[in-house]
């Protein structure tokens, strides 16, 4: 006589790592005037400005702004955003928790538009 199939059983439910514990982009305030937004700078501008800086041309995959939103920057305003590859996103990522550890987030913007003036780990 045929066995019935045995699942696995309950599995261990396993606890996320601090950086997955995250609202949805849209409870975070990226709803769909940031996501037309976001793909007419792509449109305008397909390559990550990071990579146009060094010579090479990669095609930008995020909308990131230079001054970031938790820290008061405009959501909208052209000069605050830039396109970037997925490598120099999280490149960029770690450069603005450098320079809130250092206290010099007023500094962003400029780093972001002029290589020379970033800090040596960043260039």
């Amino acid at each position: 006589m045929p066995q019935p199939l045995r699942g696995r059983g309950a599995r261990p439910t396993k606890t996320l790592a601090k950086r997955y514990e995250r609202t949805s982009a849209t409870s975070r305030g990226y709803d769909h005037v940031w996501r037309k937004v976001s793909a007419e700078h792509r449109r305008r501008y397909p390559f990550c400005a990071w990579c146009e800086q060094s010579g090479r041309l990669e095609f930008a995959k995020e909308v990131d702004h230079k001054f970031p939103i938790a820290d008061g920057g405009s959501w909208y305003a052209p000069d605050n955003r830039w396109g970037l590859c997925l490598k120099h996103h999280g490149l960029k990522g770690q450069m603005e928790r450098f320079a809130r550890q250092t206290d010099q987030l007023d500094r962003l913007p400029l780093w972001c538009d002029d290589p020379t003036a970033r800090p040596a780990r960043f260039q």
